[in-house]
């Protein structure tokens, strides 16, 4: 089962386990036994029958394809504009009848922003292998009347809200989004951070005056708002420091960073900077969230993923880029198919690897930063991806 969001790239949706409903599927796929959420495969005479897990609302599918797909309908949400941004749901309660279906969130904090309705926590559901029958699992356009794959919503104005969402025998969708109170004051971060100092390559110049020593934003919204992120090479023993232009807040050396990874390098005092202890290229993130200022180093680590790559498991080790310290590039395996090519940074304090996604656009690195997905760059089975950070330039070849 495989789901492709409006704001991801495909992602996998796995399969609820259960050897009657096996034995009714004949082409029945799974990945993760358990973890997953629908059923789909051939229909077939049996005497089988077909089994939920639990009491509840489902879409159950059936298409000339003779495929069947059961879905549990009942777990609608909200995503975008919300308390978990992009990345997850905010669950909205239910209530149904055999006419009649309701579901409502109450007290939800919505920033000014896109969103939309999603059930199941996917966007689309593959009814046949290859992905060309797609069922929408999201519900977009007006908020007044929803319907299936439809543009983002966007609310106006920061707020407490109640939203509800209606489907009655007959009518369709119906939706209502309410402000019923003013949101607590917003976190204010700054607009930009940039990386200098002599362990750089960009040395002590204000900050600011060089873009290619810009820090990224993370995407997907309020879980990741506050998050930088830079992939450059530091040298050993020389110091660093993070500052937002001109040595405007934050200014941040070594005494200025109230907490550093335990999952990262040891960083340490350089005169008041920042240093670590041997050259290469690294990962360094910037954590302003929850009223702390935190700072993580660590080894550089950059991923493939999508259909040029083979699929759609996220760190998967054969989709890992090969660092090269000495020439300080990061190069990728071959692409094993033709197809979309799909790169992210990886670290723990990152939610989701698109929240890290960027792509080479007629050899410069662009980053998603806190948009919404990138123009699709195709790739040809066989060629390499090498990208050089510090400069944040790329080749396809």
């Amino acid at each position: 089962m495989v789901s492709t969001p409006s704001k991801l790239p495909e992602q996998k949706n796995y399969l609820w386990p259960g050897a009657d409903f096996a034995e009714l599927l004949a082409d029945l796929q799974t990945d993760e036994p358990g973890t997953g959420k629908f059923w789909r495969g051939s229909l077939a005479v049996t005497d089988a029958k077909f089994i939920v897990p639990e009491d509840g609302l489902y879409h159950v599918y059936d298409t000339e394809l003779g495929t069947v797909v059961v879905a549990p309908h009942a777990k609608w949400g909200v995503i975008g504009a919300t308390p978990g941004g992009w990345s997850d749901n905010t669950p909205m309660t239910a209530t149904f009848n055999m006419e009649k279906m309701e579901f409502q969130v109450t007290e939800m904090t919505m920033l000014q922003n896109s969103w939309k309705f999603r059930y199941s926590d996917g966007w689309k559901i593959f009814m046949d292998a290859d992905g060309t029958v797609k069922v929408n699992t999201n519900l977009g356009g007006t908020v007044e009347a929803p319907t299936p794959g439809g543009a983002d919503l966007t609310n106006t104005v920061y707020g407490v809200y109640t939203v509800t969402l209606t489907w009655e025998l007959g009518k369709g969708w119906v939706g209502s989004a309410t402000k019923t109170g003013d949101g607590e004051p917003l976190p204010e971060y700054p607009e930009a951070v940039y990386l200098v100092g002599d362990g750089t390559a960009y040395g002590w110049d204000a900050p600011g005056g060089n873009e290619e020593a810009i820090f990224h934003k993370a995407a997907g919204g309020t879980p990741s708002e506050g998050i930088y992120w830079k992939i450059a090479h530091l040298e050993g023993g020389l110091g660093f420091k993070i500052s937002a232009a001109d040595w405007t807040a934050p200014n941040l050396g070594f005494a200025e960073v109230e907490e550093f990874d335990a999952e990262g390098i040891e960083v340490v005092d350089n005169g008041g900077n920042m240093s670590i202890g041997e050259s290469g290229m690294y990962i360094i993130v910037l954590n302003l969230r929850d009223e702390m200022t935190k700072v993580s180093v660590k080894p550089a680590e950059v991923y493939g993923i999508g259909d040029a790559f083979g699929g759609w498991d996220e760190d998967a080790e054969a989709n890992k880029f090969v660092v090269d310290n000495a020439a300080k590039t990061l190069t990728s395996p071959a692409l094993v198919a033709d197809g979309s090519i799909r790169m992210y940074a990886q670290h723990n304090w990152i939610q989701d690897w698109w929240n890290a996604e960027f792509n080479v656009f007629d050899g410069k690195i662009l980053y998603r930063n806190d948009g919404g997905d990138q123009d699709a760059v195709a790739g040809t089975t066989g060629q390499v991806v090498t990208l050089m950070f510090d400069d944040n330039t790329g080749t396809i070849q």
